[in-house]
């Protein structure tokens, strides 16, 4: 049985099919794709059904033309996508880490910002009361150190953070200068961070 296919801006669907054709004094119909921005009804012709019956979820206007539209990623998304990239590797455990050997045990883990701040106060504290030692927690990990040793140890992690936070914000500075989806989709934001920290007790 043949059947009619329109497309409608205004119709939900945007698509409707009706076993006869639409007549002029019921619906507002037109015959070009203007004519369909500006919500009327457009008959589609046998070539346009037919790629619409071959590509159900096909736009109107690629059905119209009889071309599906190919994505084409633009600079902008490009670089969006990999500064993603960079602050997703920035706040992982390959950036944000160092290890601690214990009795043989090694442990790895990191102090946060947050962290830093809150054991900078409690050594200070402790050097104020000439308390000798201090404990530090590393997840779920307690070692008690010299006082003298921790403080220089958080001085050596803030130092690798604040590295760390420079090699980022360079990277990030590289790829906004690239001028090509290419150049920054095959950027190596790998390079440069400083080795993790190691510390036996």
């Amino acid at each position: 049985m043949r059947t009619y296919t329109y497309i409608c801006k205004n119709h939900p669907a945007e698509f409707a099919t009706f076993a006869e054709q639409l007549k002029a004094d019921e619906y507002n119909l037109g015959t070009t794709w203007q004519d369909y921005l500006s919500g009327k009804w457009v008959k589609l012709n046998t070539k346009q059904k037919a790629f619409r019956e071959a590509h159900p979820e096909a736009t109107p206007e690629e059905v119209w033309n009889q071309q599906i539209e190919e994505y084409v990623r633009t600079l902008v998304e490009a670089k969006a996508d990999k500064l993603n990239e960079i602050d997703t590797f920035d706040n992982s455990s390959e950036v944000n880490g160092f290890i601690v050997e214990i009795n043989g045990e090694e442990v790895e883990g990191w102090f946060t910002a947050a962290e830093r701040s809150n054991h900078r106060a409690s050594i200070d504290a402790a050097k104020l009361l000439n308390v000798e030692t201090i404990s530090l927690y590393l997840g779920n990990t307690a070692f008690t150190l010299p006082t003298i040793t921790a403080e220089r140890i958080l001085a050596q992690i803030q130092l690798y953070a604040d590295q760390c936070y420079i090699v980022t914000k360079q990277h990030k500075a590289a790829v906004e200068a690239l001028d090509s989806v290419e150049a920054v989709d095959s950027y190596d934001y790998y390079e440069g961070y400083p080795e993790k920290l190691r510390f036996e007790l």
